[in-house]
Formats: C-alpha cells, sequence, structure tokens
C-alpha cells in the first residue's frame, strides 16, 4: 500500500504567470535533417517513426547543433530563460522583483551544479532576497507550491516559482545512431520555462486551491536518469510503461481527497510528456477528450517547466469560474503531484 500523499492547506491567490522560450519553433522533419545533415545520422525513418508515434511536431531548442556538445546561445540559457519567465509573471502581476518574499527554482538541467540556477536568475532579474532551488523534473512544481504554502501561510510576502529546462544541451547526437533512447530523447524534448507567482488568498484573484504529492518509487527502478558527468538521459521504458498508470490514477485519487474530482473540472492538465497524451488520458478516465489539455505537440516535452507553461496559456484564455485540475508525473522515481487552480470570477 502506498503511503498517503502530502496534501495542502489553505488556498493561495494567483498573481501572474509567465513563460519563455528560445528562439522560433523547430519542426520534428527540420531538426532529424539537421541530423543527418550535420553528423551523420542514419536512423532518419526510424526517428520519424518514433515522433509520430509520440505526436510532437515542434519544439524550441536552445542551441544550434554546430556541434556534438555546446552551450545555449546567448540570452538563451537556462537561467536566462527562467528569468524571462519570471519577468513575465512579475509584469502580469504587477510587481517589481523586491516585492518578492521568496524565489522558488526547479530544474533538471542547470546552468552549472554550482551556484544554483535559481542564484543566476535571481542576478538577472535584481532580485535580491532568499531563494532555494529543487532537482526535480516533472513534478518538481508540486513540491515548490508545497514550500509555497507554507510560507504563505507563515506570513510571507508573494513567492516566485520558475520551472526551467534546457534539455537539447544534454544530447550528444553521436549517440543516435547507436542508442534509440537518445533518439526518442532528440524527438521529444523541448526547451523554455514557466513562472507563477503566489500570495495570500484573497478576494478577486484566480487561486490555487488545494495541491498534493505523492511518491511510488520505494523499491522500483528509475524510469529516466542521469548519471554524474554523464551529458545524457537514459530511460527504462518498461519502468515507465508499468508505472504510468499509477501515477495518474494516484494523483486522480489525491485530487478527489482534496475535494476536486476530475470530472468537475472545466480542464484536466496532464504531464505534457507527449502530444499522444491527452487523448491516452481521457481514455483513462473516461473524460471528452476537448477537456483534456496538451500543447507537447507544439512545444515538446519541457520538463520541469512543462506545468507552468500549461497553466499560463490556459489562464489566457479560460473563463471565469473555470476550474482546472493539473495531474503531474514523473519517471525518475515514480512521483506525482498536482493542483487544482480556479479562474477568478472577474
Amino acid at each position: 500500500m502506498s503511503a498517503t500523499p502530502w496534501l495542502s492547506k489553505g488556498r493561495l491567490a494567483v498573481l501572474g504567470s509567465g513563460q519563455a522560450f528560445p528562439g522560433s519553433p523547430v519542426t520534428t522533419g527540420d531538426l532529424i535533417a539537421l541530423m543527418r545533415d550535420r553528423f551523420g545520422f542514419a536512423r532518419t525513418r526510424e526517428a520519424t517513426a518514433i515522433a509520430g508515434r509520440l505526436g510532437i511536431a515542434s519544439r524550441h531548442v536552445c542551441r544550434d547543433f554546430g556541434a556534438r556538445l555546446e552551450t545555449a546561445r546567448r540570452d538563451e540559457s537556462n537561467s536566462a530563460l527562467a528569468a524571462r519567465a519570471v519577468s513575465a509573471a512579475l509584469a502580469q502581476a504587477g510587481l517589481r522583483p523586491g516585492d518578492l518574499a521568496y524565489l522558488i527554482g526547479h530544474t533538471t538541467t542547470p546552468d552549472q551544479p554550482l551556484p544554483a540556477n535559481i542564484a543566476m536568475v535571481a542576478d538577472r532579474i535584481g532580485y535580491e532576497g532568499p531563494h532555494v532551488e529543487l532537482r526535480q523534473a516533472c513534478t518538481g512544481f508540486a513540491n515548490a507550491l508545497m514550500i509555497a504554502f507554507g510560507l504563505v501561510a507563515a506570513g510571507s510576502g508573494p513567492v516566485a516559482i520558475v520551472g526551467s529546462e534546457t534539455g537539447s544541451l544534454f544530447l550528444d547526437p553521436a549517440d543516435l545512431d547507436v542508442d534509440a533512447d537518445q533518439i526518442v530523447n532528440m524527438v521529444q524534448m523541448g526547451d523554455g520555462a514557466g513562472a507563477i507567482i503566489v500570495g495570500a488568498d484573497a478576494p478577486g484573484h484566480s487561486s490555487i486551491e488545494a495541491a498534493w504529492f505523492g511518491a511510488l518509487g520505494k523499491g522500483r527502478a528509475p524510469g529516466i536518469s542521469r548519471q554524474h558527468g554523464q551529458p545524457r538521459f537514459d530511460h527504462d521504458f518498461a519502468a515507465i510503461r508499468a508505472e504510468g498508470h499509477r501515477l495518474f490514477d494516484a494523483g486522480r485519487d489525491a485530487a478527489a481527497m482534496q475535494g476536486f474530482p476530475l470530472e468537475a473540472a472545466r480542464h484536466v492538465v496532464p504531464h505534457q510528456v507527449s502530444g499522444r497524451i491527452g487523448l491516452l488520458a481521457a481514455a483513462h478516465f473516461a473524460l471528452p477528450p476537448e477537456r483534456v489539455f496538451v500543447q507537447a505537440d507544439r512545444i515538446g516535452n519541457t520538463g520541469s517547466a512543462a506545468i507552468w507553461i500549461a497553466l499560463d496559456t490556459l489562464r489566457s484564455t479560460a473563463a471565469p469560474g473555470d476550474g482546472i485540475v493539473v495531474l503531474g508525473a514523473e519517471a525518475s522515481k515514480h512521483m506525482y503531484g498536482g493542483f487544482a487552480y480556479r479562474q477568478a470570477d472577474g
């Protein structure tokens, strides 16, 4: 029997949100052709078929693939993208960096191990206050929210959270012909950042009404990992397939425990692992497909940034009073997390 998830208490006002991407979208066809022309990649048909199964047509990348291993383009590093997303959220909230009480970041692809990526984000936006970084992927948003709930309950001012990834930097094109896992990384990845600013609940604001985080990974092999010193991510697809539905079911159950059943939500946002996940989630939960929001088909799997990017996109079109339930999942050690969001009444 799995442990009970951690459940939030109270509500948070959502003051602003934002997103940032490097460069223009790169289509899957153009990306595969680039690997063929510059690095002699031969398994192009296989890559095209994998991309078709994943349903990812385009993504943004922070590098030019001019060499096997390289850094991000100028002003498109992880910390630069994160800073742009936070700045966009601050502008929407009508706040300045000095108005923040705390800055929280989460990423698996920082600019460097030390100083923390979020320290560089603070420098870029001119923020002088306390900050913390989580080394976590697709459920980093949930743990960051738990910290924010605690800070706000203790009387803090606004808290900014930013998830950011530049996974394209952790792909060596020379591996593509010898390792199918890296072909998946190539066609699935997307770089970007998403941010949110939360504060004490107040009338007239959209709100996060509940959140949760849990783990099912005890004794189970990681589904995705990156070893120290290795410029690549490795997958255990058997572990991912075996655990994926359990993570979604655990998230559904946690949402219900918090009083937010999926059936009552206007939109359900699943883990943005692929462009096909919306249809799979709709079928699994017996929901109308149009109520499941996915944009990985256009921006790829942006990992730690995905949920905040999705929420920011939905916030721009949601109707007053709309409810959104997020079901995050992370294959690294089989974790799940989510939250319930309510659009302001107007």
